[in-house]
């Protein structure tokens, strides 16, 4: 009986899981880039496009009731043609450094590193600015910034780890635009 148990208790595991990874959207945010995310969030791919400017390119915005989740792209002064894809490790190090430098003020913290399944090195830091905590994560690409900002929609909250969860889940799916 336990065993049959044991193997009901599995099988149920494995279809939540499905279920789970079923329950995404996937978003191309232009040729940059592709995303999978949460049935659970709402997109917005035009609210800020007016903002982007030569070395600014707002991408979209994923909400829902409990968080928000920004994505742009800018050009990065002294990174230019650079890329932390194929940067030594003392290259990342001193990335990271200029980064929790250029964030001193909002009490910026290495909080994880990952790297997506295409490869690419993302640095998660967190902040607390005036509005608020966030999350950004961040990695370069050809001397761009590739940015996203994970924090909750009640500015108050604290960063947890629900919130990066969350935010890794995300991050992790990110891979180059098909076709591009």
């Amino acid at each position: 009986m336990k065993k049959l148990a044991t193997l009901t208790l599995a099988l149920l595991m494995l279809l939540s899981l499905a279920n789970t990874a079923a329950a995404a959207t996937t978003y191309s945010a232009g040729s940059y880039y592709t995303i999978d995310y949460a049935d659970e969030l709402n997109l917005d791919d035009v609210s800020y496009a007016d903002e982007s400017t030569d070395d600014y390119q707002w991408l979209f915005l994923l909400y829902n009731d409990t968080y928000l989740i920004d994505a742009s792209l800018s050009r990065v002064t002294g990174y230019e043609g650079e890329s932390l894809y194929n940067a030594t490790q003392e290259e990342r190090d001193a990335y990271v450094a200029d980064t929790l430098d250029a964030y001193a003020d909002d009490n910026a913290q290495l909080t994880r590193e990952l790297t997506t399944v295409s490869g690419f090195p993302f640095y998660i830091f967190s902040l607390e600015g005036s509005d608020g905590a966030y999350y950004l994560a961040e990695t370069i690409a050809n001397g761009t910034s590739v940015s996203l900002y994970a924090y909750y929609a009640d500015a108050s909250k604290p960063l947890d780890q629900e919130l990066l969860e969350k935010f890794t889940e995300l991050l992790i799916t990110l891979r180059p635009t098909e076709g591009t």
